[in-house]
């Protein structure tokens, strides 16, 4: 078994990467909402 630190971190900070991306995006659509009927 060979163990590579680069697609480790890859493959752990691409779902990290998403998931955030998801929540800013989430985030801003809220605050465009909440602007709208505020």
């Amino acid at each position: 078994m060979c163990f590579h630190p680069m697609g480790e971190a890859v493959f752990w900070l691409k779902p990290l990467y998403q998931l955030g991306f998801v929540c800013f995006f989430d985030f801003y659509f809220w605050i465009r909402v909440t602007q709208i009927y505020f």
